[in-house]
């Protein structure tokens, strides 16, 4: 059997690194975003904003090469445990993924959209933008934390097997 076909316990490095980039590209967009927003400063303001949006286009891009990579053979199957714990960490997998494809396209059609008189859209895209930037952060708030019970209280090493 081919390598890239086996099952393992580990996740290929190359979804190691994307994940360990998209988590800091995260980190940092939120602190452009809200840095921005809160900056009394409007030249500033605009310039961070400008390297929200583009890093946001980045994190895009890595989003799809992240998914195409999940996607393909050689992934570990899910940690055996009990279904309902199954089913949250299926959920919040998923969930996260979305998020990380919706906040960019979102925040591209904020800054894209042509202004016309009726504004019905851009708040449209801004209210999804601001709401699934909140969504996000709860999301990967529960995804910590369930790396910590893993690593801290089941002490079943999943952290260093998946992750590292």
């Amino acid at each position: 059997m081919s390598r890239g076909l086996r099952t393992v316990g580990r996740y290929p490095r190359s979804l190691r690194i994307l994940h360990w980039t998209i988590a800091l590209g995260v980190l940092v967009q939120v602190a452009l975003g809200w840095t921005a927003e809160l900056s009394d400063d409007r030249a500033a303001s605009r310039e961070l904003m400008q390297f929200h949006y583009w890093l946001g286009m980045s994190l895009l891009a890595l989003m799809t090469l992240r998914l195409g990579r999940r996607l393909s053979p050689g992934v570990p199957p899910p940690e055996p445990g009990p279904r309902p714990l199954q089913r949250t960490a299926i959920f919040v997998h998923v969930s996260l993924y979305l998020l990380l494809f919706l906040l960019p396209l979102s925040g591209y059609a904020i800054r894209t959209w042509p202004p016309y008189e009726e504004e019905f859209w851009p708040v449209v895209a801004w209210y999804i933008h601001y709401w699934s930037g909140w969504a996000r952060l709860a999301l990967v708030g529960l995804h910590v934390l369930a790396a910590l019970w893993h690593q801290l209280v089941r002490r079943d090493g999943l952290i260093g097997r998946r992750m590292l």
